[in-house]
């Protein structure tokens, strides 16, 4: 057995937790905000710029399209484009983003809210083994679930999908102590950029969304009580 997450990394999790109390101090954090632009960067050295070469090849088409999408049409997503995008996450034989040790502690919640296929309406797992979704629970409308999402202007039709990802990073710490923390974040982020490229690629959209309540989120996953965090979430569909 191994012991529990080590206090650092734990009180960093803790903290940054979110509620539905403290989403609301989040979001007039946002509001109040006013960033302070001087001009030039800071970092920037005063020696020659040696200009680069760019690529022009079908990778970075798809770079150039890559848009945070917030507005949506009304009709709903094809079951096939839902297969492309989260094929972004299968696993046949390698994966399109990397894991510290090969453990592979994140997991994929799809969120079926406007979506052409016979689970659409329901809260699904992802299994990359299989390529294949999984019932799980009966998906809130998205006027309900962008309040727990932490999204806003929800006057629209909404996104046709919502993707959550969790880290079940039990075995990353177990194997390399608190840094194992980092790699897991890591490792999230690497696999949302493969999601919104293969979104790209498709003519999809969708944005992170950064203030949803962690532990609500999780019981709607049905998630309560396991060892797992949520490590992001991504609105995506049809973009307007």
């Amino acid at each position: 057995m191994t012991d529990p997450l080590p206090d650092p990394f734990d009180d960093f999790w803790t903290a940054s937790r979110l509620t539905p109390v403290t989403q609301r101090r989040f979001a007039e954090r946002l509001r109040e905000y006013r960033p302070e632009f001087s001009g030039t960067d800071p970092f920037a050295l005063p020696g020659r710029y040696h200009a680069l070469r760019r690529s022009a090849d079908g990778l970075d088409r798809t770079f150039r399209r890559r848009r945070s999408s917030r507005e949506f049409r009304e009709e709903p997503l094809p079951a096939k484009q839902l297969g492309m995008v989260l094929a972004a996450l299968a696993d046949d034989e390698t994966r399109s983003y990397p894991s510290a040790g090969g453990l592979y502690p994140l997991r994929c919640y799809p969120l079926l809210l406007n979506v052409r296929h016979e689970l659409g309406g329901r809260v699904c797992r992802y299994e990359p083994s299989r390529h294949a979704v999984q019932d799980v629970a009966p998906c809130p409308s998205w006027a309900e679930l962008a309040p727990m999402m932490g999204a806003s202007g929800t006057d629209g039709p909404g996104p046709q999908l919502v993707l959550a990802f969790v880290l079940a990073d039990e075995p990353l710490v177990a194997k390399y102590g608190v840094r194992g923390g980092r790699f897991g974040l890591i490792e999230a982020g690497s696999a949302v950029q493969s999601v919104a490229l293969r979104l790209a690629a498709e003519r999809l959209g969708g944005y992170l969304l950064g203030g949803a309540a962690d532990t609500p989120v999780l019981d709607l996953l049905g998630l309560a009580g396991q060892p797992v965090r949520l490590a992001a979430a991504l609105a995506a569909g049809i973009p307007s």
